[in-house]
């Protein structure tokens, strides 16, 4: 589904409710049956009574950057706080849960920025304590800018954009196609309203007369099921043009890599070519006295090929420059593959077999490089 947006008018206000609730539990001690129990407290009219009735005292702040606004709030009570929630101009979008910082009290929630219109926005924080006491912050403010059209231009036309989903298991990839009759300003993608690619960030491949911009998203961090993904174009006249799509992740789509398996010895078997293989790559760096020892990794699959067919891996990676991918026999030799890596972050090897079933192994090779790296991949076979 595609919805245009022009920020030059105003869009429903926003309500960010985000919380954060601090649970605390106890236990205690059994005890045999026949052993004497302690009386139980004085709970006359005499004693004191404890109700707290103080409530919280909260502060906010905010931090605009080009990515995200970062709601802050500074709450401290007598007791001590259970909740805290911001509230954004009245009504609005759920953007994840609010982050407590163990040192200071603080609690901060981020809202991307793609979420927000262009210009002056209010908010506030309220503060719960254990014993259901508020506190409602002054009110706080934040602007959001993008650039405007020069004096005397006649752009009313909004960018165009659409989108699509590459995968549904381990890494997959979001990308957008966009277009704008002067200049885009920026093109952002967000999964269940969180950004997770931005303009600076996207990886970009020209396709004249439209631009394609892509970025590679890890689901292994999402629950399974359907997930909503929104990629925005925005052009220098401040117009936003939203593509909205469906996310479906399913875990048992796949096979996750197993460790160790960085020998040709210790190899995952791959029993079925129907599944992507999620795994990772790291490459480590250790320094020995005054010299910096590399420290690299390989990832081996085994399978067998038919006689006569053509064995494809494609890899899909974000440090794809870093890796190489190679189709070896049972000595490590090489059979095919390092091929260069495209523009589009992914690689194809291919291998086709001879008059006989052979086993082969797939490698994927790090380094090796002077600095540390940890990144995911999928892999996607098929037999020809």
């Amino acid at each position: 589904m595609t919805r245009t947006v022009s920020a030059t008018r105003a869009l429903p206000a926003l309500l960010l409710t985000l919380l954060l609730v601090a649970c605390g539990g106890g236990g205690g001690d059994s005890t045999n049956d026949n052993a004497q129990k302690p009386a139980p407290p004085d709970l006359s009219a005499s004693s004191p009574s404890t109700a707290d009735t103080q409530p919280p005292v909260v502060s906010a702040s905010a931090t605009v950057s080009t990515d995200a606004v970062v709601l802050a709030a500074l709450a401290t009570d007598n007791v001590g706080i259970a909740s805290v929630s911001f509230l954004v101009d009245g009504s609005a979008i759920q953007t994840g849960s609010v982050q407590k910082s163990p040192s200071d009290g603080s609690y901060t929630s981020s809202l991307p920025i793609g979420l927000i219109t262009s210009g002056t926005h209010s908010f506030v924080a309220v503060a719960v304590d254990a014993a259901g006491n508020s506190t409602t912050s002054a009110a706080a403010g934040f602007t959001v800018g993008n650039p405007v059209s020069a004096p005397g231009s006649n752009d009313t036309v909004p960018p165009t954009i659409t989108a699509a989903v590459q995968g549904n298991f381990g890494l997959v990839k979001l990308t957008a196609i966009a277009k704008d009759e002067t200049r885009l300003f920026g093109v952002d993608f967000m999964v269940d309203g969180k950004l997770t690619g931005s303009w600076a960030s996207l990886h970009y491949i020209s396709t004249d007369p439209a631009d394609q911009y892509y970025v590679l998203f890890d689901t292994t961090t999402l629950s399974p099921g359907a997930h909503t993904v929104v990629a925005r174009a925005r052009d220098n006249a401040n117009h936003a043009t939203l593509a909205e799509l469906v996310l479906n992740v399913d875990p048992a789509a796949g096979l996750a890599e197993t460790e160790p398996n960085n020998t040709l010895a210790t190899a995952n078997a791959v029993a079925s070519v129907q599944l992507p293989i999620y795994g990772t790559l790291k490459n480590e760096t250790e320094l020995v006295g005054s010299t910096k020892i590399v420290h690299t990794d390989s990832d081996y699959y085994k399978l067998t090929i038919p006689a006569g067919q053509t064995l494809t891996v494609r890899m899909l990676t974000p440090q794809h420059q870093f890796f190489s991918v190679s189709i070896v026999d049972a000595n490590g030799d090489k059979l095919s593959g390092d091929a260069a890596w495209p523009s589009s972050g992914e690689v194809s090897v291919a291998y086709t077999n001879g008059a006989a079933a052979r086993d082969v192994w797939i490698r994927l090779s790090s380094g090796p490089l002077d600095f540390e790296t940890r990144d995911q991949y999928t892999l996607t076979l098929s037999l020809q």
